[in-house]
C-alpha cells in the first residue's frame, strides 16, 4: 500500500541510483521491528520514519555534511507511471519541479517531501523530526513560496 510512496520518498530525498538500495533496506528493516511495532497512529508514521532514518544514515556516510545527492532531487513528486497524454509536457513540468526542489535548502526539501510524498501530517513531520510544530509549518511555508518563485521564474525565462 506505501510501496511506490516510500519509494517516491527515497528517490526524492537520495536520488535515483540510491533509491533501489535503500528501498530494500527499509523493507528488511520493517520486517525485522514488525514484532516490536506499537499501533500509535498512522502506520505511514512508522514506515516513514524508518524510510528517512534509513536514507539519512546511508546519505551521512556517503557525505560528512549529511545532504541528499540533488541529482534526481525530484523525480518521485510527480506520479511514477507515465500517462499517455501530454508525456513532453509531463516531462518538462518534472524537470521544472526536480530543478527547483534542488534548489532549496535541506531542511526545507525534507519536510515538503514528509508532507507531499509521505502524506504525513504536520504534527507527524514534527514529531519525526524532534522540531516544534511551527517550526515544521514555516519551514513549508518557506519551501512553497521559494518554489512559487522559482517556477514563476523559470517559467517567464522559457515564454
Amino acid at each position: 500500500m506505501y510501496q511506490a510512496k516510500i519509494y517516491g520518498f527515497l528517490v526524492n530525498l537520495a536520488g535515483r541510483d540510491a533509491a533501489d538500495d535503500l528501498f530494500q533496506e527499509v523493507w528488511l528493516r520493517v520486517l525485522k521491528a514488525s514484532p516490536r511495532y506499537e499501533a500509535r497512529g498512522q502506520g505511514s508514521g512508522w514506515l516513514f520514519k524508518i524510510a528517512r532514518g534509513v536514507a539519512m544514515n546511508r546519505l551521512s556516510r556517503w557525505r560528512p555534511s549529511g545532504e541528499a545527492d540533488l541529482e534526481g532531487a525530484a523525480e518521485g513528486v510527480a506520479d511514477l507511471e507515465p500517462q499517455p497524454l501530454d508525456l513532453l509536457e509531463r516531462e518538462e513540468t518534472r524537470s521544472r519541479l526536480e530543478a527547483a526542489l534542488a534548489q532549496l535548502p535541506p531542511e526545507q526539501r525534507e519536510i515538503f517531501l514528509l508532507r507531499e510524498v509521505g502524506e504525513l501530517s504536520f504534527k507527524e513531520i514534527a514529531v519525526e523530526l524532534g522540531i516544534p510544530l511551527g517550526t515544521a509549518l514555516s519551514r513549508m511555508n518557506y519551501a512553497l513560496k521559494k518554489l512559487q518563485n522559482l517556477l514563476e521564474d523559470r517559467c517567464s525565462k522559457t515564454t
